[in-house]
């Protein structure tokens, strides 16, 4: 079991406040979205070249990690054996290159951004120039390089405003965009929802001393998430009644994640990130979802209004 003293929990409690607050309004963040011009359903395939030989080869999906690039990355510390250095998976879609003129999308943390801008060639390699409207706080331009005979496009990003994070840095491997039913999560990252805690006040000595403690536990999903796929086939209300509430949130994104949707909700987003195979390049997929998933997903919400919590310990050994 891990102990977290009243001082360290402070500060982690002091370090999610602002998402406590956003996270609280987002129940379910396809059915609850409304359809406006932010809100896009966007798979461009573009061709099946993944090395660059000319410009056609660019069109298409870019996937990798938005890094910051900074000189002091503000690592968020969940608990010992959690922490997010603050990147994201972030998609970069080259719609159109027609002469000098380049015209695309990014889609990260759930935001879906245009852009518009340059490209030159010289005998080695593409340069990219690309800037957001700038009607949105987190826009900014990207600079891209792309080596000819290669299949890394690679860059730095800097932020319009001055926001938290801004410059970025990324290495994006061209992606060809698939919905797979079948497609079955990989056990390679906890999903963790440090906004919803639960601790317990205890008190213990040392070396003599009475010391006033906490033990600090975070709900959680369980190994269920591995074994039930909402995709490929109707659930049952046996199957689903007794499950605790991650198992089921997790079960039911999953279904999105699958459609390439783009989030914001972090701790999912987080978890979602480090599977392989997910590919953030929707930030609507309302109009994408089968009939079986559909009926799978009011079957999952009905019973996660009212399920139980897991909560479990971090930072054991």
């Amino acid at each position: 079991m891990k102990y977290i003293s009243i001082f360290l929990l402070a500060i982690s409690i002091s370090g999610c406040s602002e998402q406590i607050k956003s996270d609280k309004k987002v129940q379910d963040e396809v059915i609850t979205s409304s359809s406006n011009e932010t809100a896009k359903s966007h798979t461009l395939v573009g061709n099946n070249n993944l090395i660059v030989k000319n410009e056609e080869d660019l069109i298409g999906n870019w996937v990798g990690w938005f890094e910051p690039d900074m000189e002091e990355n503000k690592i968020f510390f969940i608990d010992d054996a959690m922490s997010w250095g603050r990147e994201n998976k972030i998609t970069i879609s080259l719609e159109e290159i027609n002469g000098e003129e380049v015209k695309g999308h990014s889609i990260v943390a759930g935001n879906y951004r245009p852009f518009s801008g340059t490209i030159s060639d010289s005998d080695s390699e593409f340069t990219l120039n690309l800037k957001e409207p700038g009607d949105d706080q987190y826009d900014g331009s990207f600079q891209i390089t792309m080596k000819k005979n290669q299949k890394t496009l690679s860059g730095k990003w800097k932020a319009y405003k001055g926001i938290e994070i801004n410059k970025r840095k990324y290495n994006l491997t061209k992606k060809l965009f698939k919905y797979n039913q079948n497609q079955e999560l990989e056990n390679s990252k906890r999903y963790v929802d440090w906004t919803n805690l639960k601790t317990t006040k205890f008190k213990q000595e040392f070396e003599g001393e009475i010391y006033e403690d906490i033990s600090t536990t975070f709900s959680s999903a369980t190994e269920s998430i591995y074994t039930i796929n909402a995709s490929n086939r109707l659930l049952t209300k046996k199957e689903v009644e007794n499950l605790k509430k991650g198992d089921l949130l997790i079960i039911r994104n999953t279904i999105y994640a699958r459609h390439g949707f783009s989030f914001k909700n972090r701790p999912l987003r987080i978890f979602f990130d480090a599977q392989e195979w997910y590919m953030p390049v929707n930030t609507d997929i309302k109009s994408n979802l089968t009939e079986i998933e559909k009926k799978n997903i009011q079957l999952l919400l009905k019973y996660e209004k009212n399920a139980v919590e897991y909560y479990d310990y971090f930072g054991r050994g």
